[in-house]
């Protein structure tokens, strides 16, 4: 029974101090000063942070138990640290950002690592393998390190020195503090004992209760001591100063670490008890996700950075949105009309239809009563401190000196639910209601209408701009505007396309604003319509809210919460000067929630006298401070973080943290300006990402960039942290990326990259000159080659041409020598027979002549006929022909004639001239026969091969010893000369009283083929 009291007991405890711990955080977020978390779930690797440092690049350095990581403000980037130091030590205890840059981290087991580059190492001998509580870097360079148990040791130019009592460190466990003033002397704190170390000597000058402490630097000289929950300042003349004591909630609460801001501020985080701040109003508890204090440095934007023990890394600045609900004393969350009075006080009116007004900062609701019937919708005030109430049932009330009073005759307004009013400067009244048919003005106690069309729904709206003009917004999307007692219908859309008006706002200008449900807004100025939507940065196109601050911003509620735009921005896209506008949107970097606008009801916003805003949401009453918002010095630092080439990484910023040393080839860092990176051809894809290192709105953050070479300008990326870009052409390239701040100040300098995407091989110089010389000789061989082929054609057509006057001569010399001599006979014979007609006898001898003479021209013509006829240009009508002819001329001879021709001829063709040339010399051949060999019987062979022909006439005569070469052997010369000139050759053997052989070879060659050819043609044009 008792253990189950006492688990229970200790459950209860455990959980009270979990909600404790809850409520405190919460309740922070009511005070002045926002707290923003990032733990594991946003990417933090642990929720415990023991170091915090700012490099002057502008990244935040997270050390963990479980390692360092990098913060943009979006993302955190883990960097293992295997390369510089092997384990044990892997946790960071603490760490410090030195005077030149480098960040030195105390690690878990003793060792220290300096982050400087190139120039990173690892200290680990000669250090203690104990846990680090604080790192100092004195002026000159020196680390000095003070670890738990009481041990001290520095490190100067690369040597690991221990620090001893003989040096005058106080005896004693307890930690040493440390320090360093504006000068650069380091301060020590130990056992009670304060004091400055000179030359390697550590001196005391203060002595204060052995209490647990903590050391500062102060920024006008000397420094900040928190000693036990006192806070003390030793100034630099030496004298020290109390200024109070916090309180802590938690006993046994110590400080541990102590920090004085730009501003002169002290902040003190403890173990136990939260942080504490203490500036010259006292002390002040500020909200943390956790109550243990492990870090705190503030950036370069003025936000202080804690880092927490389990609860995360918290950021702190002053809240200039605050949230105003029921905890505020609203009776109900949503507000939908609210006004302020000449006396300063607030009225609004909540959805479920209570008035409240604001009193001290607290709101208080108006009771419902006799006089009151408490169904408000909207109300106004007026110049003389008169409150108009419209009503859904009950009309118009007027709240005077504390009085409900209802105005006149209800049947009057037309309407039962009043949804606007708009009070002018000189007393005048403005009503507009449900489904009215007229807008209504209240002037003097007179009521007038001024009609509207039917239909027109809800009057939601209505704002008087600089001439007078008072214009209305309803429901349906019409716009009138009313000059003096003349009402007119301006709505700038057309009919088919009306878009419902939420809200109007009027500015100086002269311009009127148009809050719209889903078109974004509109601007009627000088009788010009503009629309702006979200296409053209526009945050949110569902706008309840307008409303003017004294800085030059409109401000907006919407469907997706607050932003605010420039209003030159504007006025400049309307003016067709710019083609986007900038949008600062407010939500969770102010650690707002999920806000959307209401609407339905005018007044709908208030520009109170003090210069706040309020915008009423449904959740929640919105009060902004334009005047608190965090002016930015200056534009954020934009750095390039990585360049990838198909999803592998060509460059990265490493910035302090040196190159990874197992990998192969190095990686390019980008935070060198010099680097040039050289792209393969063939490469697919390009991606740049990019960051710019402003941590108090960094969504609000608008990124630009312009590859040249590429882009024709500036391409506006928004948010996007990421260029992305397909395979480039060959060619240098230069990406630059630049970002503006909230406030819209663009960074002048940005980042770049020069970039070289390498051609491929037929994309090169030598290349393309190779090619060009290549092609100027193929145009010269092309050249050359068709001149010559037209040469050579020009020549084959001469010497057809020749070939064909040859045997134009040929045949006529053939006619003339043997048809022409023997006609010429044939003449002589028969004038000879005609003449010896007296004589029958020798007449007959001499008719018989003529009848030999004319078979023999019969011959000679038919051999003409057959030689130029096409049709025998072959080898067997050539072997035919040849074979019948020595028969015959054998056979009238007298000798035996004896053939010897293959029984399957080839189909060759010959030319006409080879042909002729020939039969020719076999005619030749057998005339000598029958002149000279006196023989019996004649041989005529053929032999043909694929390779060559070869003719053979043999003949059983008397023979000789050597062949003649005297004037009477003219027939052989012309045999050889013919197979000469036709590509062949002739052979004669002889040998008394056996006979002789003549031997005609023929060789198939190309010169015999082309002589062929050549033949044909001119025998085609002979015929």
């Amino acid at each position: 029974m008792s253990t189950w009291v006492n688990r229970s007991f200790g459950t209860f405890f455990a959980a009270c101090l979990f909600f404790a711990a809850a409520t405190v955080f919460a309740a922070g977020t009511n005070t002045g000063w926002l707290a923003r978390s990032w733990q594991t779930d946003d990417g933090l690797p642990d929720n415990s942070v023991a170091g915090i440092a700012q490099t002057p690049d502008g990244y935040l350095w997270i050390g963990t138990p479980t390692g360092l990581a990098r913060f943009d403000g979006l993302r955190f980037e883990n960097f293992p640290l295997n390369n510089l130091i092997d384990l044990p030590n892997h946790g960071i205890i603490t760490m410090l950002r030195g005077r030149q840059g480098a960040l030195w981290l105390a690690m878990d087991r003793g060792a220290v690592v300096e982050l400087n580059g190139l120039s990173s190492r690892a200290y680990v001998d000669g250090l203690p393998k104990l846990i680090p509580d604080n790192l100092v870097e004195d002026g000159e360079g020196g680390l000095w390190i003070a670890y738990r148990g009481g041990a001290v040791f520095e490190i100067k130019n690369g040597k690991v020195m221990a620090v001893t009592t003989r040096d005058g460190l106080p005896e004693g466990d307890d930690i040493c503090a440390l320090t360093t003033d504006n000068q650069g002397s380091v301060w020590f704190a130990k056992a009670g004992q304060v004091g400055i170390v000179q030359q390697g000597i550590f001196h005391t000058r203060q002595r204060l209760d052995p209490l647990p402490m903590r050391l500062a630097a102060a920024r006008d000289g000397g420094v900040w001591i928190c000693c036990g929950s006192e806070l003390f300042k030793y100034g630099s003349r030496g004298q020290l100063e109390k200024f109070g004591e916090f309180h802590p909630e938690n006993s046994g609460t110590t400080p541990t670490v102590l920090f004085e801001d730009d501003q002169g501020a002290v902040w003190i985080g403890t173990s136990f008890s939260g942080l504490y701040r203490h500036d010259q109003s006292g002390f002040e508890i500020i909200p943390t996700s956790h109550e243990r204090i492990l870090s705190l440095t503030e950036d370069n934007e003025g936000s202080i950075w804690v880092g927490t023990f389990g609860g995360g890394l918290d950021r702190i600045r002053r809240r200039v949105i605050a949230l105003e609900d029921t905890d505020s004393g609203l009776p109900f969350s949503s507000v939908q009309s609210i006004c302020e009075a000449p006396d300063g006080t607030i009225w609004a009116v909540t959805q479920n239809g209570v008035l409240v007004q604001r009193i001290d900062g607290r709101w208080h609701s108006l009771p419902v009563t006799g006089q009151w019937p408490g169904d408000a919708t909207c109300v106004a005030a007026d110049t003389t401190g008169a409150v108009w109430i419209g009503t859904r049932q009950h009309g118009l009330f007027c709240r005077r000196d504390g009085q409900f009073i209802q105005w006149g005759d209800n049947s009057l307004l037309r309407g039962k639910t009043i949804h606007t009013l708009l009070v002018e400067t000189n007393g005048d009244l403005w009503l507009g209601q449900e489904d009215p048919g007229a807008i209504l003005r209240l002037r003097a106690g007179e009521l007038k209408a001024f009609p509207i069309p039917t239909g027109s729904r809800i009057v939601r709206a209505m704002a008087r701009d600089a001439a007078g003009n008072i214009f209305c917004g309803t429901s349906k999307g019409d716009l009138y505007r009313i000059t003096g007692d003349k009402i007119t219908d301006v709505t700038p859309r057309p009919a088919p396309q009306p878009a419902s008006i939420r809200c109007l706002c009027a500015t100086p200008d002269g311009a009127l604003w148009i809050g719209y449900a889903g078109w974004g807004l509109g601007c009627l100025k000088d009788g010009h319509y503009t629309e702006i939507s979200s296409d053209e940065g526009l945050y949110d196109d569902y706008i309840s809210h307008i409303v003017a601050d004294d800085h030059g911003w409109l401000w907006f509620g919407a469907n997706r919460g607050i932003f605010k735009v420039r209003q030159q921005e504007l006025e400049d896209f309307v003016a067709g000067r710019a083609l986007r506008v900038r949008s600062v949107h407010y939500g969770r970097s102010e650690s707002l929630p999920s806000l959307q606008g209401t609407f339905g009801d005018s007044p709908d916003v208030l520009h109170s006298a003090d210069g706040r805003l309020w915008i009423p949401m449904q959740t929640a009453l919105v009060v902004i401070d334009p005047g608190k918002l965090y002016e930015n010095s200056g534009s954020p630092p934009v750095l390039l973080t990585l360049v990838s080439v198909d999803d592998r990484v060509a460059a990265r910023y490493g910035g302090i943290f040196p190159n990874d040393k197992n990998v192969g080839d190095k990686i390019p860092d980008l935070a060198s300006s010099k680097i040039k990176l050289r792209l393969p051809p063939e490469h697919r894809r390009l991606e740049f990402e990019f960051a710019a290192l402003g941590f108090n709105a960094p969504e609000n953050v608008q990124f630009r960039y312009w590859l040249h070479g590429f882009d024709d300008d500036w391409v506006e990326a928004g948010a996007q942290r990421t260029a992305r870009y397909p395979r480039l052409p060959a060619g240098d390239y230069l990406f630059e990326v630049t970002a503006c701040n909230s406030d819209g100040d663009w960074n002048k300098t940005g980042a770049r990259v020069v970039l070289t995407v390498l051609p491929f091989f037929w994309q090169t110089w030598w290349f393309r000159f190779s090619a060009l010389a290549a092609f100027t000789l193929l145009v010269v061989a092309i050249v050359r080659y068709v001149s010559f082929q037209r040469l050579h054609r020009q020549l084959r057509l001469l010497e057809q041409q020749a070939a064909l006057q040859r045997e134009r001569a040929r045949i006529a010399k053939d006619i003339h020598d043997d048809l022409g001599a023997n006609l010429t006979q044939i003449a002589f014979l028969g004038e000879l027979a005609q003449q010896d007609r007296g004589e029958p006898d020798k007449a007959a001898e001499r008719v018989g002549k003529i009848s030999t003479t004319a078979r023999q021209a019969i011959k000679s013509l038919d051999e003409i006929v057959w030689a130029v006829n096409p049709r025998n240009d072959t080898l067997a009508h050539l072997l035919d022909y040849a074979g019948q002819f020595a028969v015959d001329y054998l056979r009238l001879a007298g000798m035996r004639c004896r053939l010897d021709f293959p029984e399957l001829i080839p189909a060759r063709e010959l030319s006409t001239d080879l042909r002729h040339n020939l039969f020719l010399v076999i005619k030749e051949a057998l005339h000598n026969i029958v002149k000279h060999a006196h023989a019996s019987e004649v041989w005529l062979r053929a032999g043909c091969t694929e390779q060559s022909l070869e003719v053979t006439l043999e003949d059983n005569g008397c023979g000789f010893n050597n062949v003649p070469d005297d004037a009477l052997a003219d027939g052989l010369r012309n045999m050889k000369q013919r197979m000469t000139d036709i590509g062949g050759t002739c052979l004669i053997e002889s040998r008394p009283e056996v006979g002789t052989k003549v031997v005609l070879r023929l060789s198939w060659q190309k010169k015999q083929v082309e002589h062929s050819f050549n033949g044909a043609n001119g025998k085609s044009d002979a015929l």
